[in-house]
């Protein structure tokens, strides 16, 4: 779905879960960096519902590997980065094992809003020297417009993929807008309204509305949005 004039954004949506093993994860800035991230494109999106196994060789060999003890990194779904609490040495080779979401172009977009709100839960003021404050998560919404083609299948032969079967199941799901500059926004959301129209050529314009959604994942951490370098 190459891009056209006015569209050069893209929308991407994932699919059906997929195994991955003993992949490769290459250290992320300078050493001594604690963060590694999935050297395949195509893996580094990883389902926060399946936990990931990670693997080390601190000779550099690639004869040594270990499993990495739970508890001593976290990691970005979003973007296949596993952080540990501890940089490890110059040389270490780590290596992850998971599920990956594959993803397929589903509108070329024109335009894209987002907002991000703090809800305030708690306000407290005492006298004229002590005031607290706390927040809950921060949410976000937002609206995008794009093409799409009239067709139902926008993945010949690997899955079917909709935007209106997207909205309609009201499951959440992945979505990656890429800007063509080289980072992409990833999301995890809820399409609550899909609207469109028909224009020259065949294709439908639509406007999306989606809110976020915090997905748990299976080590326990929460997956929401972030922006980055694939």
């Amino acid at each position: 779905m190459p891009a056209i004039s006015a569209h050069g954004g893209t929308l991407l949506v994932a699919g059906a879960a997929q195994s991955f093993t003993r992949t490769p994860a290459e250290r992320v800035g300078d050493d001594p960096s604690p963060a590694f991230r999935v050297v395949s494109e195509d893996f580094n999106r990883l389902d926060p519902a399946t936990a990931v196994s990670v693997e080390v060789d601190t000779s550099g060999t690639g004869t040594a590997f270990a499993d990495a003890q739970a508890g001593t990194y976290t990691v970005n779904y979003l973007f296949g980065v596993v952080v540990f609490d501890t940089p490890p040495a110059v040389g270490t080779l780590v290596r992850v094992s998971g599920t990956f979401l594959p993803v397929y172009p589903v509108a070329l977009v024109r335009s894209l809003s987002l907002s991000i709100s703090n809800d305030v839960v708690e306000l407290l003021v005492f006298g004229d020297g002590y005031k607290r404050r706390e927040v809950t998560l921060r949410d976000f919404s937002g609206e995008l417009t794009g093409l799409a083609s009239a067709a139902d299948d926008l993945a010949p032969g690997l899955a079917v993929v909709t935007l209106a079967s997207a909205q309609a199941s009201g499951a959440a799901i992945l979505a990656e807008f890429g800007r063509g500059d080289g980072e992409v926004f990833r999301a995890w959301v809820k399409l609550p309204e899909l609207s469109h129209k028909l224009t020259p050529g065949a294709l439908y314009e639509h406007t999306i509305k989606f809110v976020g959604h915090s997905f748990q994942a299976a080590d326990g951490e929460f997956v929401a949005w972030g922006y980055g370098t694939p």
